[in-house]
């Protein structure tokens, strides 16, 4: 494959003769970073399919549900800030094993809740664990592939929307046998074994290769980090223009809202037909980060993301009005999925594209806990607007987010990218 070809710095072949084991290397984190994050938006899609059953089942409505979503994504969004005061103590790949194993605790948790209250609290410790797979997990594959850092990332989304795509249609089965609470404990095991598999990579980088011996020369070394970081005004907007659009940070909104809404207002059955609409606009989240992806490494990776904010306040504006006619609803969600996916990807290269390898880990920290900052506030106002005002209201203030995102892009000025223009 050739995402594992003419990645390599001078200093890293020089030191291991750039030979078929550290190929191999790359390959298996690679693949074992794609299926974690895969695994990790499984799991949020399937709970995406059983929020109607579970809000019966324990007894909460709309506004209860903005919260649930509101509180585990600032927890989330919080924890994400810290990556980069860890990752000089700790092997990015344990980190990422720890937190897939503290996910699948709080799952096997929220299985045996029996009020909202013990729900809540479950889902944020399971939202605690997940924090670590954004910053780390991409850090982690910007310094295996520096110079496909737009493509690695958009296949790194995309193999995540795999296991979104297949969520809903396996939970739309699985109901046919299981409770959701059943359901809770296969995705809880999965979790967990998930992050045991890490711990058998080293992992590597500068945080971990370079970093200074004692506890506190590594606290002064990510004290700077942190500082060059938020001294970089590329870095600084990018995550403004994260925190911006409404949707296209994996769950959130999508994944709260559009399951009830579809059950509710437009009167599908959960099981097949909300699941299978949800399923195919998770085909749009691997098709879009793909393709926006491998353009965005050939040409303005700035003009592609102002592309993808335009689309994607059309595709949100559609949505907002779609009625229940099959065909028009899932074309409508196919786009949607597509054109709101493709940010996160292209704003994480564009991170990379602005800062030196050994500021990733703050940069990537600080850009997730910015960006997905907004997150709590985005759930809470459209669980209020969906409550008094109806979801085509909602939605609708929502796709003016990704206009406000497009002015923010006119202050980036575009970097030099290692390999720019040429093929991966």
């Amino acid at each position: 494959m050739r995402f594992f070809k003419g990645t390599r710095t001078a200093t890293e072949s020089e030191a291991d003769g750039d030979d078929a084991k550290v190929r191999l290397e790359r390959t298996l984190i690679l693949w074992i970073n794609n299926s974690s994050h895969a695994l990790n938006h499984f799991q949020n899609q399937v709970v995406s399919v059983l929020y109607p059953l579970i809000m019966s089942d324990l007894g909460f409505g709309y506004a209860q549900l903005g919260i649930l979503s509101a509180a585990r994504s600032m927890l989330g969004s919080a924890t994400q800030g810290i990556y980069g005061f860890v990752t000089p103590f700790v092997r990015r790949t344990h980190l990422l094993g720890l937190g897939s194993i503290v996910q699948g605790v709080g799952t096997l948790v929220a299985a045996m809740s029996g009020s909202f209250t013990g729900f809540l609290a479950s889902r944020s410790i399971a939202a605690a664990g997940s924090s670590a797979q954004h910053p780390v997990g991409s850090s982690l594959l910007v310094e295996y592939f520096p110079k496909n850092r737009g493509t690695v990332l958009a296949l790194n989304n995309s193999v995540s929307f795999v296991g979104s795509f297949l969520a809903p249609l396996l939970a739309g089965v699985l109901l046919l046998f299981l409770d959701w609470r059943q359901i809770f404990y296969i995705v809880a095991v999965l979790s967990a074994a998930m992050g045991v598999a890490y711990f058998f990579f080293r992992g590597r980088g500068p945080a971990i290769m370079d970093a200074p011996r004692s506890g506190r020369a590594k606290l002064a070394q990510g004290k700077a980090s942190y500082l060059r970081v938020l001294h970089n005004r590329n870095m600084i907007v990018i995550s403004l223009v994260m925190m911006s659009g409404a949707a296209g940070r994996g769950a959130g909104v999508n994944m709260t809202y559009l399951g009830p809404h579809l059950h509710y207002n437009l009167g599908l059955s959960v099981t097949p037909m909300v699941a299978l609409a949800l399923s195919v606009m998770q085909v749009g989240g691997i098709i879009g980060p793909l393709g926006f992806g491998w353009l965005s490494d050939r040409v303005s990776r700035k003009g592609i993301i102002q592309v993808s904010l335009f689309l994607s306040a059309l595709g949100t504006w559609w949505l907002a009005f779609q009625g229940a006619y099959i065909p028009m609803l899932f074309l409508c969600l196919l786009i949607y999925g597509t054109v709101t996916n493709a940010r996160l990807p292209l704003t994480q290269a564009l991170v990379a594209d602005s800062l030196p390898s050994e500021d990733l880990d703050a940069a990537f920290s600080i850009f997730y806990t910015i960006g997905f900052v907004s997150g709590p506030i985005w759930s809470l106002l459209t669980g209020f607007m969906m409550e008094r005002l109806g979801f085509p209201i909602a939605f609708s203030v929502l796709g003016f987010s990704y206009l406000i995102a497009m002015a923010l892009m006119h202050f980036i000025e575009e970097p030099a990218r290692a390999g720019a223009g040429k093929a991966a």
